[in-house]
């Protein structure tokens, strides 16, 4: 029988205070209050302390539990996304990034044990991503919906090609998680993988509304924002 997970105010307070604390980010980032550089350097410490803690302390063997969840990738693309900037990994440290974290800090897989090193390892992927895009430190082209959306399908097709080859359960595609989710409600397999796959579509579209491209940028606006975005890195 799967766990149900008991909401207690810690769970609640972390949750808050990384919606708090993502949103104090994006504005200093937005209105230039402090060093860009600095903030994406403690955004990179940050993510790659969380992970580093991980393998230290984690139960890490092959092939069962490996560090190949779809939280363990988008925070090295957090990472790469603040060393570069380079759009194709902000959009997806973005999309998935806040889908993925923001869905296991809601419903997460693990009863009522909450570390706070779950928190922050997520929570640090919020923080990055809200900074790097609702900061913007980046814009988000018209067709970033679409391509993040590309590059999470990709991950799908090779984490379910090594769930069946080595018979594990990455991303939850051949089992269900333990505790209860939302996914109860779309049946057993395959039933729940298709209405995920609706969820994850409906948080992708949502998450594209409030920074999707409200007119055609003209080749001087994009030519001041470089210029802009140069002088505040």
């Amino acid at each position: 029988m799967p766990q149900h997970h008991v909401y207690g105010l810690a769970h609640v307070t972390w949750i808050a205070g990384i919606v708090g604390v993502s949103i104090a980010l994006s504005l200093i980032c937005r209105r230039n209050l402090g060093p860009l550089s600095y903030i994406r350097v403690a955004f990179i410490c940050l993510l790659v302390g969380g992970e580093l803690q991980r393998y230290t302390t984690a139960d890490i063997r092959f092939p069962g539990t490996l560090p190949l969840n779809l939280c363990n990738i988008t925070t090295w693309v957090a990472v790469f996304a603040c060393l570069t900037l380079s759009a194709p990994a902000v959009e997806f440290a973005y999309f998935a990034g806040i889908a993925g974290a923001g869905v296991a800090l809601v419903t997460p897989d693990m009863g009522s044990a909450m570390p706070g090193a779950f928190f922050l390892n997520h929570g640090a992927i919020i923080l990055t991503a809200s900074a790097l895009v609702y900061g913007r430190n980046v814009h988000l082209p018209a067709r970033a919906m679409w391509r993040a959306l590309g590059y999470f399908w990709l991950y799908v097709a090779l984490i379910g090609l090594f769930d069946w080859r080595f018979g594990v359960n990455y991303f939850f595609l051949c089992q269900k998680p333990r505790t209860v989710t939302v996914l109860d409600f779309f049946g057993p397999w395959p039933f729940y993988l298709l209405g995920g796959a609706a969820i994850g579509h409906l948080l992708y579209w949502l998450l594209w509304l409030p920074v999707r491209p409200r007119t055609a940028t003209s080749p001087e606006q994009v030519g001041a924002f470089a210029i802009s975005h140069a002088e505040r890195s």
